[in-house]
């Protein structure tokens, strides 16, 4: 594969030590000082120097086209563009400090080099799927088509089903879990963007402390982001009492940057090279709701056999190799025992981050979307999407695709619940069906189309996971899978509330303004 020099001569990085959480504290003090600062001298300009404050006004004039050309001039989103011009408009100086440190989608051009440099290094260890992807050309060219543009913009292969299994909630995910960590005898690899101390992880706990006496391979990648307070105490000095191995993925950093912005919202446990695991699900016990936060918790995922397991195994370890700024030893975890069991189907396990310019877990969407003939059904917990995956699931209804869409009735956040319900309106008038899980809060993330294609995974459909996170997905193809995640779909929105248009139009003028406020940062969100 023909890379950039560039990436071809990029140094490892040095290793980046232990930093404070206070830190973030520090940048957002730091931010609202900035803004006060802004008005004072605003308005003791005004009042005390009105002679000077034209010039001072020119002064801020300049500030802002500078800064919204910077902005132009960077090839994001043009939704995303809209919200933070508004932004810098009528805050200058703060909006485009928080574009710089926050704001930009794309990655510093060395932390992306590092990064591809990883993914480039280790490509070749993927097993060319031509020949499989061949065996579609002349029974669905579609999907060949689709599964050409899905190896080339990830990396990742297309695999002979060998074995995929959904589940509908996250107690049947985890009592599954639970029971492949106990047969494990190489390795566990568990890569979450939550953690939280509680009864389901005091279980899981138990089970890797035992494994490592055993003399398995115990090692874990978290979000330290999505791991703020939620940690058990002396967590750190517990997993390296118990001999697991322990990576937080993008720690705090005294140097103020752009890079805290980005979250490693993946989750994969892969066992052994034999069995993987991946959906919505973290290790807190509302996700199997052995605790209630906001109403009943609706998730999902998939546990997958065979020789797609050495996907999700690459997406683990290119993810230490990069914490940790150490080569991986990826020999040591490869499956060579031939899995014989053959099933229908096909299956494409990637991964997804602002490091991939192609932005190509969207693309998946949008191209599924696209290539539908009977029906699409969606659910996901937040609805903030580009205009070009919001024209695609538009365009489906409008063509005479049964679209439908579930989101949460009780959210997690209210702000992402009124930018997801601006939505509403258009989404109805082109056609598509929209609900609310009315027990509780829906977080799974799932596409199913014609019995015949699926994606389940951790993207949600809003600009953040299409955009800033680090994602991963699983793409099916006549697995028989996808019967299963339809009828899942269609005995939820049994427990649903339905949109209608008539009544969605006729809702309070109070509520469409702040519909209209907040969707006009939603993309900032």
């Amino acid at each position: 594969m023909d890379i950039d020099n560039d990436v071809k001569n990029m140094p490892k990085l040095k290793k980046k030590g232990e930093k404070n959480i206070f830190v973030t504290i520090f940048k957002i003090v730091a931010l609202i000082i900035v803004f006060v600062l802004q008005v004072a001298i605003m308005l003791a300009l005004y009042t005390t120097a009105k002679g000077l404050y034209t010039y001072a006004r020119l002064i801020f004039d300049i500030f802002k086209i500078v800064a919204i050309l910077y902005l132009l001039y960077h090839h994001d989103n043009s939704a995303y563009k809209v919200s933070w011009i508004l932004f810098i408009l009528f805050f200058p100086v703060i909006g485009l400090v928080a574009y710089i440190l926050w704001g930009n989608s794309k990655l510093r051009k060395k932390k992306e080099l590092a990064i591809r440099k990883i993914r480039v290094e280790s490509e070749d260890l993927l097993r060319n799927s031509e020949n499989i992807a061949k065996e579609l050309y002349d029974t669905d060219r579609y999907k060949y088509n689709q599964i050409q543009y899905m190896t080339k913009v990830t990396g990742f292969p297309v695999y002979k089903n060998q074995g995929l299994e959904y589940f509908d909630i996250g107690e049947k995910f985890f009592e599954s879990l639970k029971k492949d960590l106990l047969k494990a005898d190489k390795y566990i690899l568990m890569e979450f963007f939550i953690l939280s101390k509680g009864k389901l992880w005091n279980e899981i706990f138990e089970i890797l402390k035992e494994k490592v006496k055993q003399g398995v391979k115990v090692e874990m990648i978290l979000d330290s982001v999505g791991c703020i307070f939620r940690l058990p105490k002396d967590f750190k000095k517990q997993m390296a009492d118990a001999g697991i191995e322990l990576y937080m993925f993008n720690p705090f950093s005294i140097v103020i940057n752009g890079y805290i912005n980005y979250r490693d919202h993946r989750k994969v446990v892969v066992i052994d090279g034999k069995v993987a695991y991946t959906g919505g699900v973290n290790l807190a016990d509302e996700y199997a709701n052995i605790i209630e936060r906001f109403g009943h918790w609706k998730d999902g995922g998939i546990r997958i056999k065979g020789r797609a397991v050495w996907s999700y195994t690459l997406i683990f370890l290119r993810d230490k190799e990069e914490i940790s700024n150490m080569p991986a030893n990826y020999e040591l975890y490869q499956n060579k025992e031939e899995d014989k069991e053959k099933t229908e189907g096909y299956v494409l396990p990637c991964s997804d981050g602002p490091d991939n310019r192609k932005n190509p877990v969207e693309n998946i969407f949008i191209q599924t979307i696209n290539y539908a003939k009977d029906y699409v059904y969606l659910t996901t917990p937040y609805f903030v999407t580009s205009e070009t995956l919001l024209t695609a699931i538009l365009n489906a209804a409008r063509s005479g695709i049964d679209v439908r869409v579930v989101t949460p009735h009780i959210p997690d956040k209210k702000i992402i619940q009124i930018v997801t319900r601006s939505y509403y309106e258009v989404l109805l008038e082109a056609g598509v069906k929209v609900y609310e899980y009315k027990p509780g809060f829906i977080h799974s993330k799932t596409l199913v189309s014609d019995d015949n294609t699926s994606i389940v995974g951790t993207a949600n459909l809003d600009y953040r996971s299409m955009h800033l996170n680090f994602e991963c997905i699983n793409w099916s193809y006549m697995t028989g899978v996808e019967k299963d995640i339809k009828k899942d779909f269609e005995e939820t929105i049994k427990n649903c509330i339905p949109i209608t248009l008539d009544e969605w139009k006729v809702r309070p003028v109070t509520q469409k303004w702040l519909e209209a406020i907040c969707s006009a940062f939603s993309p900032m969100l």
